[in-house]
C-alpha cells in the first residue's frame, strides 16, 4: 500500500498532473458560478474525451474527481451576489438577511474558508474510512434509505417551529408531486394529464427554479432596489474577515462536516439532503435560536461544511463498493470501468496511487478555489449594489434558458411559470418551501426503497430494523422537541386570538392556501384509483394525509390561530411603494416573454426581454443603454454557452409553425 501511496504523490512532480487539475478547477469553477450549468453535464461531456485522450488512468480519473470533488465551492457566488438560490436553499435562507444588511463580503470569505476545512475531513476521512467502511455501508439497504429520506423531510418540516403543520404538509405535497410520471413498479402513467414529456416526471430544475429561484427574483425585482444598500462592508479585507470567523468556529466545522461524511458514505440518500440534515441537527444542538432563518452565521456552517465533506463521503462507495454516492461520482466509476479499473478492497493495493491523488486532489481543489474565492469575491461584492431589475434583466432569460435545457421540452416553461405562481403564493401566505422542494427531490428514492422494503421485508420487517427505529424515534423526539420550544416563546410560537369577545369562526383570506392543497389532493386521491395497487398506495396515502393536515390548518386559522416562524423568507416588497404597478409590468412581460417565444423561438424571446426589461423596469437616466448591455450579455450567453457549448436543439417556434403549415396547405 505505501509503495502505492508515494507513487501517487510522485504525480504531483509532474505537468500532466497540474494540467489535469486546473482544468477540472476550471470546469468546477464554470459549474458554480454560471446558473444553467452543473457539473455533471460537464463531466458528461468529458467522459469521452478524457477516456479516449488521457492514456493514463490515474490522470484521467483525477480530473474528473476534481470537478465533481470542488463542484460546488463557487456556487455561493450567484447566491449571494445574484440572488439566484440554486441549489442552495440552506445558504440562500441564511445568507441573503445579511446580504441585505451589507455583509455580502464576509459571508462569501466565510463560506468559502468552511468549504474548505469541510473539504479538508473529507479528503482525509476518504483515505481512513475506506479500509473499514463496508460492513456498515452494507448495512443500509431498503428500510434505511426509505427511512432516512423520510427523516430528511420530517426534519425541515419541524424545523419551522410555529408552523409545523404547514411544514410537515408542504414536505408531503413535495412528496406527492414527485409521483408524478411512470411508476418503477407497475409502469403506469401517473398523473401526466396525458402529456408525454411528463412521463419521466416533473423536471428538476424547472420546477426548483419556478418554486424557489423565480420567486425570490421577482420579489426583489418588485423592490426596484439593490440587495444592499450599505457599501461600506464590501471590500477583500470583509472577505478574510469572514474567513478569520470562519477559523474560530472549527469545532462546529469540524463536527458538521464529519456528520457530512457519514452522510454521504450512504448510496441513496442524495445530495440534497445532506446540507438539511446538518441544518436540522446544529438547531436542534444550538442554545440559541433565534436567529436562524434571519441570517446566521452558525447556520451557514452546518449547511457549507457538509457540501464539501459529503464529496469525501461519497468518493468512498463509488471507491470501496463500486456503488456512486452521488450523482456526479457516477462519471468517475464510469471512467473507472472504462479504464478496466474494478472498485473494490484492490483501490487500497493494486490502486493505491489513484486513491492517495483523489485524497491530495480534494486537499488542494477546495484550498485552491477557496483562495480564488477570496482575492475576487471582494469586487464580486460589488453587485449587491446594483439595482437589482438590472440584475434581473439577466437572470430572469437565462434560468428561463436553464430550465429547457433540462429536459429539451417546451412543457419546462410553463412547469416554471405555474411553480413561480405556487412559490409566490406561498411566501405570501407564510407557507414554507424548502420542505416541498425537499420533499419533491427525495420522493422517488423514498418511494422505491419503501415498497421494495415492503415487498422483501414486509411491513413489520420493514419498520422493526434497528436503524429504522433509531431514525423514527429520533424524528418523533426532534417534532416534540421544536413544538415544546415554540410553545415556550423560544421562538414566536402560535399566538392566541385577541381576549376580547368569542373565540368564534371567522373567515381568512389565508385559509385560501389550505383549499387550494385540500383540492389538488383530493384530485390526486380519486386519479390514484385507475392505477394497479403497487402504484396506487403511495400517494393515495399522501393525499389523505395532505387533505387531514390541510384541514386541521383551516380550522386553526378559522379559529384566530397565528402561525408562528417558518423557516423561509416572507415577502421582501411588501409595503414598497409601486408595488403593484411593478408587478403589472413584470406579468406583461412574462405574457409578450411566452408570445415571443411561441413565434420566434425561445431563445430569441430571451434576448429581446433583456434588452427590453431595464427600460421597464428602471428608473434614472439612460435605462435604454443598461438594455443594450444586459442584452448583450444575455445574447452572449445563448450563443457561446447554450449554442456553441451545449449545442442545444432548440424548440421549433410554435406560431411559425403554425402559419407555415397553413401556407403549405393554401398552395
Amino acid at each position: 500500500m505505501f509503495e502505492g501511496v508515494f507513487e501517487g504523490l510522485s504525480y504531483l512532480g509532474g505537468a500532466s498532473f497540474w494540467l489535469a487539475f486546473l482544468a477540472g478547477l476550471a470546469m468546477a469553477a464554470v459549474a458554480g458560478v454560471l446558473p444553467g450549468i452543473s457539473s455533471g453535464f460537464l463531466m458528461a461531456l468529458a467522459v469521452p474525451f478524457v477516456v479516449f485522450t488521457v492514456n493514463d488512468p490515474v490522470i484521467g480519473i483525477v480530473l474528473l474527481a476534481t470537478i465533481t470533488g470542488v463542484e460546488e465551492m463557487l456556487d455561493v457566488l450567484p447566491i449571494i451576489v445574484l440572488g439566484h438560490p440554486g441549489g442552495g436553499q440552506v445558504t440562500f435562507i441564511e445568507g441573503s438577511p445579511l446580504a441585505r444588511q451589507g455583509y455580502a463580503a464576509r459571508v462569501l470569505g466565510y463560506i468559502y474558508v468552511v468549504s474548505a476545512l469541510g473539504g479538508l475531513v473529507g479528503a482525509i476521512a476518504l483515505l481512513l474510512v475506506i479500509p473499514v467502511i463496508k460492513p456498515f455501508i452494507l448495512e443500509f439497504s431498503f428500510p434505511e434509505i426509505a427511512a432516512m429520506g423520510l427523516f430528511g423531510v420530517a426534519m425541515v418540516g419541524a424545523l419551522s417551529r410555529g408552523a409545523m403543520l404547514k411544514g410537515i404538509a408542504s414536505g408531503l405535497v413535495g412528496l406527492l408531486l414527485s409521483t408524478i410520471g411512470l411508476s418503477v413498479f407497475t409502469g403506469d402513467e401517473r398523473f401526466t394529464l396525458g402529456l408525454f414529456e411528463l412521463r419521466t416526471g416533473l423536471p428538476l430544475i424547472a420546477t426548483t427554479i419556478g418554486l424557489f429561484a423565480l420567486p425570490e427574483m421577482l420579489d426583489l425585482t418588485m423592490t426596484r432596489a439593490p440587495i444592499s444598500k450599505d457599501a461600506r462592508n464590501i471590500s477583500t479585507r470583509e472577505v478574510f474577515r469572514g474567513g478569520a470567523m470562519a477559523l474560530r468556529m472549527w469545532p462546529i466545522v469540524l463536527r458538521h462536516s464529519i456528520f457530512g461524511v457519514f452522510l454521504g458514505a450512504i448510496p441513496g440518500v442524495g445530495a440534497r439532503v445532506v446540507s438539511w440534515l446538518s441544518y436540522g441537527l446544529g438547531i436542534s444542538l444550538s442554545k440559541d435560536r433565534s436567529q436562524f432563518g434571519k441570517g446566521s452565521y452558525e447556520g451557514l456552517a452546518f449547511s457549507e461544511s457538509v457540501q464539501s465533506s459529503k464529496e469525501g463521503g461519497q468518493a468512498i462507495p463509488t471507491l470501496a463498493l463500486g456503488l456512486p454516492g452521488g450523482q456526479s461520482w457516477v462519471f468517475v466509476l464510469v471512467a473507472m470501468l472504462a479504464y478496466g479499473i474494478s472498485p473494490g478492497p484492490q483501490m487500497l493495493t493494486e490502486y493505491a496511487d489513484i486513491v492517495t491523488l483523489i485524497v491530495v486532489t480534494l486537499v488542494l481543489g477546495n484550498a485552491a478555489l477557496g483562495m480564488i474565492g477570496m482575492l475576487w469575491s471582494g469586487q464580486m461584492a460589488k453587485l449587491t449594489r446594483v439595482p437589482y431589475p438590472l440584475l434581473a434583466s439577466v437572470i430572469i432569460p437565462i434560468v428561463f434558458l436553464a430550465a429547457y435545457q433540462e429536459s429539451r421540452q417546451w412543457t419546462a416553461i410553463p412547469i416554471v411559470l405555474t411553480f413561480a405562481v405556487v412559490g409566490l403564493l406561498m411566501k405570501q401566505f407564510r407557507w414554507p418551501r424548502p420542505p416541498l422542494i425537499l420533499g419533491f427531490i427525495l420522493g422517488g428514492i423514498i418511494e422505491k426503497n419503501l415498497l421494495s422494503s415492503i415487498s422483501l421485508y414486509g411491513a413489520i420487517g420493514t419498520i422493526s430494523r434497528p436503524v429504522t427505529i433509531s431514525l423514527f424515534i429520533l424524528a418523533i423526539v426532534i417534532a416534540v422537541f421544536f413544538t415544546k420550544l415554540a410553545a415556550s416563546g423560544d421562538e414566536e410560537g402560535d399566538t392566541p386570538p385577541a381576549p376580547a369577545g368569542p373565540r368564534g369562526w371567522m373567515w381568512t383570506w389565508e385559509n385560501l392556501f389550505p383549499i387550494f392543497l385540500i383540492i389538488v389532493a383530493s384530485a390526486f386521491f380519486i386519479a390514484s384509483f385507475d392505477y394497479l395497487p403497487k402504484a396506487q398506495e403511495f400517494p393515495a396515502f399522501l393525499s389523505l394525509a395532505i387533505i387531514a393536515i390541510a384541514v386541521a390548518q383551516a380550522i386553526r386559522q378559522s379559529r384566530g390561530v397565528v402561525s408562528g416562524e417558518v423557516l423561509d423568507l416572507g415577502m421582501r416588497s411588501e409595503g414598497v411603494e409601486g408595488r403593484k404597478r411593478t408587478a403589472l409590468i413584470l406579468l406583461g412581460m412574462i405574457i409578450a416573454f411566452l408570445f415571443l417565444a411561441a413565434a420566434i423561438g425561445l431563445q430569441y424571446s430571451a434576448i429581446i426581454m433583456a434588452f427590453v426589461a431595464p427600460a421597464l423596469l428602471m428608473t434614472g437616466n439612460r435605462p435604454w443603454a443598461w438594455g443594450a448591455l444586459t442584452g448583450t450579455l444575455v445574447t452572449a450567453m445563448v450563443v457561446g454557452v447554450f449554442d456553441r457549448l451545449m449545442h442545444i436543439l432548440w424548440p421549433e417556434p410554435v406560431i411559425w409553425a403554425w402559419v407555415r403549415d397553413m401556407f403549405v396547405a393554401a398552395s
